[in-house]
This record gives structure tokens, sequence and C-alpha cells, in this order.
């Protein structure tokens, strides 16, 4: 833009001195650059507009599967709360919660999608680091499950904190992929995607603020506090 700037200053000044054949050189040459800047001006806005137009469909195509995912997770969250609480209390009260409920949903369409390739580096890094979680979850459901010789409070205590740590990376998700205005509530008692982690994450910490209170509370009464129950088969 600036060299056809000056190649039209030039122009006119040896139109000024009657150099008329050097004007229109410099007058053609500064037109020919001048269109050329305009072409590629339009080449990248065109560029740009279907960049951001991939990644819109491309956020569109991964969102569902994303939300389905996370609202499990908190489900998760919540059974594995209610377990937990269960067995610190020591009560004998069965909540008929069986291995398969604790086993995240996986997405289908990520990673292999092609819309996946057009997405930012920063949602793709999210979708990584949170998907990756799933798998944490998962294995530790196999992996612990009605182990012989663990605790169940220990073991719901220790999937708490997987899917705690997979909530807390899901909300990065839920910012990057506009998961709040993309799926509002049914209504508003409901209330929003992150409150309704956030309230799932505060449930967990106090559920695990009494286990300690009452923990410390059993061995200053009794001198040795009483042992959980070990893991039930339900």
């Amino acid at each position: 833009m600036a060299v056809s700037v000056a190649l039209f200053c030039g122009g006119g000044l040896a139109l000024q001195r009657d150099v008329t054949s050097l004007a229109g050189s410099l007058f053609g040459a500064g037109g020919a650059l001048l269109g050329a800047w305009i072409t590629e001006l339009n080449k990248r806005r065109s560029e740009a507009e279907e960049k951001e137009k991939k990644e819109a469909g491309a956020v569109a195509a991964l969102a569902p599967e994303l939300q389905h995912t996370i609202e499990r997770v908190q489900y998760i969250l919540d059974r594995s709360t209610v377990n937990f609480s269960c067995e610190s209390a020591v009560e004998s009260v069965k909540t008929n919660d069986q291995q398969a409920d604790f086993r995240p949903y996986f997405p289908t369409l990520y990673p292999s999608a092609s819309q996946v390739r057009d997405l930012p580096d920063k949602k793709v890094i999210a979708l990584i680091r949170y998907y990756d979680s799933l798998n944490e979850i998962s294995h530790y459901v196999d992996d612990w499950w009605e182990r012989e010789g663990q605790l169940a409070v220990n073991i719901f205590n220790m999937l708490m904190h997987a899917a705690e740590k997979s909530l807390r990376l899901g909300l990065i998700c839920v910012r990057e992929f506009d998961l709040e205005a993309r799926f509002p509530p049914p209504h508003e008692s409901y209330g929003t995607l992150t409150s309704r982690i956030e309230r799932s994450l505060s449930h967990a910490s106090q559920a695990r603020k009494r286990h300690l209170d009452r923990a410390e509370a059993l061995d200053l009464k009794s001198g040795k506090s009483k042992e959980p129950m070990p893991f039930r088969k339900y």
C-alpha cells in the first residue's frame, strides 16, 4: 500500500514536469500494486471468514456430546458423594448403585471427526485435558471397584477426587464451547450447568469435611476411631 502511494506521488510529480511517459509508467505500476494489495486483502478476509465459519460448525457439532459427558461426570460425583457419606457414617444403608453407574460416557465424534481439526488450539487443548480425565475415572472404576482389602470409604473418596478434577476441567470446556448459551436449563430453578457443577463440588467438599469432623469426634470420645465398613457388594 505504501509503495503504491509513493508511485502515485512520483507519477504526479513527473506529470507536473511534463515527463508523461515516466508518469504513465509510475501510475501504471502504482495501480497494479494497489490492485494486487486489494486482491490479497479480500483473499485474507475470505479465508478468515471461512475459518471462522468452520470453527463455528465444529463447535456446534462437538458441543452436544461434550455437554452429555459433563453431565454424566456430575452424576458420578453426586453418587460418589452419597456413597462416601453412607460409608463414612458407618450406616447400613444400601444405595443400590452398581459399578456401571460410575462409568463415564465417552464422546463418539472426538477425536476422529474432521471437525476437530477446525478447532483453535485453545479449544483442542481443553478437550484433550477433559476427555483424558474421563479415562482416569474409567480406569479407577475398573481397577478399584470391590478390590479386596480396600475400604469402601477410601474407594469412594478417591472416586470423588477423580470426578472433581474432571468437572473442573469440564468447566473450562463449558466456557470455551459456550455450553451455557447453547443448552440453557429447562427452567430457571434447575440452574445453569456451571451452577449445578459448583453445587456438586460444594456438596463433595462438605461431605469430606463432615467425614473428618466425625472421625475426629470419635477419636476424642473413645480414644480411637471406628473403622468404616468394608466394601459392600450390592
